[in-house]
């Protein structure tokens, strides 16, 4: 162990208090929790993040073919969209 000072804003030192009390830890073990918890949180974030980095480039490493093949996918269905739009547009406007 490594012995380690630091400086706390009175109003956070007296929630930690009443807080580690209220659990029954020590100061000590009540920050080297809070330690580990924040290192451990920001270690997951990171990989998150190059997770999604992963994936997104991945999806870059497409053939052009299958780009092309999801381009159309994705036209076709907003046709299909833009025709049931206008359909119900019809509809509403015989109503009328």
């Amino acid at each position: 162990m490594q012995r380690t000072q630091i400086y706390l804003p009175e109003e956070l030192r007296r929630e930690i208090d009443q807080h580690r009390k209220a659990c029954g830890e020590s100061l000590t073990d009540y920050l080297r929790k809070a330690a580990k918890e924040r290192l451990e949180k920001d270690k997951k974030r990171k990989t998150d993040l190059k997770k999604l980095a992963d994936e997104f480039i991945g999806c870059s490493k497409r053939t052009d073919e299958e780009i092309q093949e999801w381009l159309d996918w994705v036209r076709e269905e907003r046709r299909l969209s833009d025709e049931v739009r206008e359909e119900r547009l019809q509809k509403a406007l015989l109503r009328k």
